[in-house]
């Protein structure tokens, strides 16, 4: 006896009056979970939903509904109940199946890829302003986390840890391979004594140094320093520290020169007891052509 098939046309078998799947009954009356029937009807409502807002009569765009729904108490609400079912080990995230995660990720790359060839990517949307609103929550928000002991990576085992750089490292080698991502130009990598310095104006510093005898270390200092720009305190790691001057060099292009970024860390520097010296075009200029006069600048640098 040959098998009856589902009416849907999907190719499974029927087991339930001639459909293959249901999803609830109630007396005479049931569900059909045919995956035919639920894609159908899956695009019939999209449809019908783009349409709906075409002719601004989607409820969201009801300005007095997005003002309900989009409340400082309704967004409290939803915040500590998705919090409670995150400590609870119950989000959607947490309990579905490996297959399901990845078709999940599969699909929203999908969409996000869509948005952005049609330059509808609310990134690609938002004002300058707003943009740096965003980034400016988002690292504030870093830093709290971070000054608390919270952040995922802060709580990892020495293992997991191990696990995560690795992972990190083979997909971004995976995304320049594939081209997805793309190294900035100004990227540069230059050999020196086996070092690899970041610009051939590095280079022209530390054969400097070497030529007049000051014994040099790279990128080994990490100096906490207030950013204006972002209104947070970060670190950073200057470029040359010559111990026995206690002074550290910083190799700039034109655009960061005369940056505000720049300046706050220079200001960092100085306020953390170094001697400092800002080296941009001039500088590398007096190196190459007047080596000596540089140097009596470079020994006269008050901290």
């Amino acid at each position: 006896m040959s098998k009856q098939l589902c009416k849907g046309n999907c190719g499974g078998e029927a087991t339930y009056k001639g459909w293959c799947k249901v999803k609830w009954k109630s007396g005479n009356r049931f569900g059909v979970g045919c995956p035919t029937i639920e894609k159908k009807m899956g695009n019939s409502i999209s449809v019908a939903r783009i349409e709906e807002s075409k002719q601004g009569k989607n409820p969201m765009q009801n300005p007095e509904i997005c003002k309900r729904n989009h409340s400082e108490e309704r967004n409290k609400k939803c915040s500590d109940t998705l919090k409670n079912m995150g400590e609870l080990g119950l989000l959607p995230q947490q309990i579905e199946s490996k297959e399901l995660k990845n078709k999940r990720r599969k699909n929203v790359s999908i969409s996000i890829k869509k948005l952005l060839e049609r330059g509808k990517h609310p990134i690609q949307l938002e004002s300058p302003e707003k943009r740096r609103e965003r980034l400016n929550k988002m690292a504030n928000t870093l830093f709290l986390l971070g000054k608390q002991k919270k952040l995922p990576i802060q709580n990892m085992a020495e293992e997991q840890k191990k696990i995560f750089g690795e992972k990190i490292s083979r997909r971004l080698m995976e995304g320049i391979k594939s081209g997805r991502i793309k190294l900035s130009k100004s990227w540069k990598k230059i050999p020196y004594k086996n070092i690899i310095l970041r610009s051939n104006w590095e280079k022209e510093v530390a054969k400097f140094l070497d030529i007049n005898g000051f014994f040099w270390e790279y990128e080994t200092k990490k100096i906490p320093y207030w950013d204006n720009d972002r209104k947070l305190e970060t670190t950073t790691i200057p470029d040359f520290y010559i111990p026995s001057i206690n002074t550290i060099i910083e190799v700039k292009s034109n655009a960061d020169f005369e940056s505000q970024k720049t300046k706050d860390k220079i200001n960092g520097i100085k306020k953390n007891g170094f001697k400092t010296l800002l080296v941009g075009r001039r500088e590398i200029k007096l190196i190459k052509e007047y080596p000596d006069k540089f140097l009596k600048d470079f020994l006269e640098v008050e901290q």
